[in-house]
């Protein structure tokens, strides 16, 4: 099946592109300060999983200003409780590690029902 017709049925296992770029590889759960650091040590890939949506990848040219505007105000820590009332828009994330594509970090932005 191709990639750009694939939808989030649940909380992914793989993440898939366009190009054939598949990976399984989940890491670790990244707070604030992790992807920070991440960030400072040059360009990240984004990707937004949202149950019946397509995965969203965010280019790594977009990624600073992505965090800023979108990642950093609905953040929400590892392992803590969601209220997505506490968010004006009401949607959150919850990050994770998923590897490296040509060596830059892969962090992936799950949305919470």
């Amino acid at each position: 099946m191709e990639a750009a017709l694939r939808i989030v049925t649940r909380l992914p296992q793989e993440l898939w592109r366009d190009d054939g770029f598949s990976s399984i590889a989940r890491g670790a759960s990244l707070s604030a300060d992790d992807i920070k650091a991440l960030l400072r040590s040059g360009p990240v890939h984004f990707i937004v999983a949202d149950v019946g949506s397509p995965q969203q990848w965010i280019p790594p040219r977009e990624a600073y200003r992505y965090w800023k505007t979108e990642v950093r105000p609905h953040l929400v820590a590892p392992n803590s409780p969601v209220d997505l009332e506490r968010f004006s828009d009401g949607h959150a994330y919850f990050a994770s590690a998923w590897g490296q594509d040509a060596g830059i970090p892969i962090i992936l932005l799950e949305k919470p029902h």
